[in-house]
């Protein structure tokens, strides 16, 4: 439920940056955002291993039409990868060879990608750009709105990569162990070199807005 609430919240947020811009960002990378959210109660000390996946689970509402494109994967996992080794952990290349369970790494990170179309529309209310008046016969700013002024209807594509920090160590209750989130959200426009620059640059605002998982002496 919690990680169901951060990604509606999300979602929410990015439909908000969008709506501050009605006439439209000086620059795509306006619409960018990272958000974050951590355990309160964890204690990032106890943590100084991990592994991570070579792969990135990818969502998509069914009308989306988004072909996921696994060629950024690499990119993706190096730029989280390096960002957790940068603050003192240490990545476990195969956690299934540990032996004994003891070599386990203290947390496991999972990536995944969520892609959605949002719907949109505007009113070109011409009239009153030019501060048309009809006078007394209709009482006032010119205003018989139907069908006379056109409505133009457009779409934007927004997508987020999820970070998820899971501990090993199991939680009483048996739910997973999520101790740390870092959301890279913004819009699916650009080059593909463009969208990934951009995904790059969140995530590692995501980690330098979470200066409490740097924690571990060196």
């Amino acid at each position: 439920m919690k990680r169901l609430l951060i990604l509606l919240l999300t979602g929410l947020l990015i439909q908000l940056v969008v709506s501050c811009y009605p006439e439209g960002a000086d620059n795509i990378e306006d619409y960018d955002v990272a958000i974050t959210n951590y355990d309160k109660g964890a204690d990032f000390s106890n943590f100084t291993t991990f592994s991570i996946p070579d792969t990135i689970v990818y969502f998509s509402n069914d009308n989306s039409g988004y072909v996921p494109i696994h060629a950024f994967d690499d990119a993706i996992i190096q730029t989280i990868t390096e960002n957790f080794e940068a603050l003192g952990y240490e990545k476990i290349a195969d956690p299934t060879a540990a032996t004994p369970a003891s070599d386990l790494p203290s947390f496991v990170v999972t990536v995944s990608a969520f892609s959605n179309v949002n719907y949109a529309y505007f009113v070109d209310n011409w009239y009153n750009n030019w501060n048309w008046y009809w006078g007394s016969w209709w009482g006032g700013p010119f205003s018989p709105y139907y069908p006379w002024y056109p409505v133009s209807v457009y779409t934007y594509q927004t997508g987020s990569v999820v970070i998820e920090m899971v501990s090993t160590t199991p939680r009483s209750d048996d739910k997973v162990n999520v101790i740390w989130t870092g959301i890279a959200d913004g819009l699916l426009q650009g080059s593909n070199a463009s969208i990934l620059n951009r995904i790059e640059t969140q995530i590692n605002q995501c980690f330098a807005q979470s200066p409490y998982l740097n924690t571990i002496s060196k």
